[in-house]
């Protein structure tokens, strides 16, 4: 492992903890400022906008500058979304703090381009999948600690602890050296190409009916769970945990695998998360799904290893942007049908998230079949447009 992906992975360790001290707890602190299921369906699906906003302009500003700055830019934001959280004592406020927290999703395509291209002799998909596993390992810890905060001292707390370990983050972060170009005196390929790969589309598509399946279920568990079985703040965090835990077991295992394969696994674990929910009546059962779930962070991982053999290196960036644009779309569709079904019948939400996930495996599966995969070549000279 390089100096400066070592750095982007403590980095991402430190984050991974506060963020995942608050992450599983946001639609549990809405309904305590008076939102109901519809209305946290469409707080989340403006997050989900505003993530969307932010991926293709960063995407082509990465290929064009270089992702420190980018990376930089979306880490000090993000610190400063989180105080506003934490400051807040209305829906008002806290969303004003969620929808900037949003916006630094920005960061995904410059921070992916950087590890992609700091990997030192390790592949695209090894990379990516130990930047993941390091992220998630730390979010493992966050929620613990989270539910612990939430239970002895508020919810609102949650949030001055993920501004603590944000700050320590963001300073780590700007130690990071700027990566060199692979062509340096080539100008980023023009964004309009993308669309002409054919294999890239089938990826974007078939991505857009993953993340619709995987988050459908995933933003009002923690209310039902807390309604319905009740579990206490401390057991959701311990579940945070576990579903972190799940991640970073997924990607230590598969993420050596051909991509297309490990998004198949994180698929299906995906989709075993939401039937332990929907058929499980025991705390064991849910940590179980939780545990599982963490095939989500690990999908999305493998897609951008799957989408990095794709595409030449001029195209890195815009391809990320594309990608995290489809993901950010799909939350915000899918968190507004999750509001829109729960408000009517909490467990309608699982049997059609079972569903649509089931129909998109089965694609996936016969993409798995035909897709042809070309291998990531190392970044040392340079390719022609695809």
């Amino acid at each position: 492992m390089t100096r400066d992906l070592a750095l982007v992975v403590i980095s991402l360790f430190a984050w991974g903890i506060g963020e995942g001290a608050f992450t599983f707890f946001q639609t549990l602190y809405m309904e305590t400022l008076g939102a109901t299921p519809v209305t946290i369906g469409g707080i989340l699906s403006a997050w989900g906008f505003a993530m969307a906003l932010t991926q293709l302009p960063a995407g082509y500003l990465t290929d064009r500058f270089g992702p420190r700055p980018l990376m930089w830019f979306s880490w000090i934001m993000g610190t400063f979304a989180a105080a506003l959280m934490a400051l807040a004592h209305n829906l008002a406020g806290f969303v004003t703090g969620l929808v900037i927290y949003g916006l630094t999703s920005s960061v995904l395509a410059p921070m992916n381009t950087y590890i992609t291209a700091a990997r030192g002799t390790w592949t695209p998909a090894r990379a990516l999948s130990a930047a993941s596993a390091s992220f998630t390992l730390g979010a493992a810890l966050g929620p613990m600690v989270g539910g612990f905060i939430a239970q002895t001292w508020g919810l609102r707390h949650i949030y001055l602890f993920g501004f603590v370990t944000f700050v320590i983050s963001t300073l780590l972060i700007l130690f990071i050296r700027p990566i060199v170009p692979a062509s340096p005196a080539l100008a980023p390929a023009p964004l309009r190409n993308l669309p002409l790969n054919r294999h890239f589309l089938y990826l974007l598509g078939f991505n857009a009916l993953g993340i619709f399946a995987l988050y459908l279920a995933q933003p009002l568990t923690p209310n039902y769970l807390t309604a319905y079985h009740n579990i206490t703040m401390e057991q959701i965090g311990l579940f945070g945990s576990l579903c972190s835990l799940g991640t970073t077991i997924l990607a230590l295992l598969f993420g050596h695998l051909r991509p297309m394969l490990g998004v198949n696994i994180g698929l299906t674990t995906g989709m075993l998360f939401v039937l332990s929910t929907w058929l499980g009546s025991s705390p064991w059962w849910f940590g179980v799904g939780y545990f599982l779930l963490g095939g989500f962070r690990f999908y999305r991982a493998m897609i951008l290893a799957w989408a990095r053999s794709l595409v030449n290196d001029r195209q890195v960036g815009s391809a990320y942007g594309l990608i995290e644009t489809v993901n950010a779309l799909g939350i915000v569709v899918s968190a507004a049908l999750a509001g829109w079904l729960y408000q009517h019948s909490p467990l309608s939400v699982y049997w059609v998230a079972l569903t649509l996930g089931i129909g998109t495996l089965f694609i996936g599966l016969r993409l798995g079949a035909t897709e042809r995969y070309r291998p990531t070549p190392v970044l040392v000279t340079n390719q022609g447009e695809d």
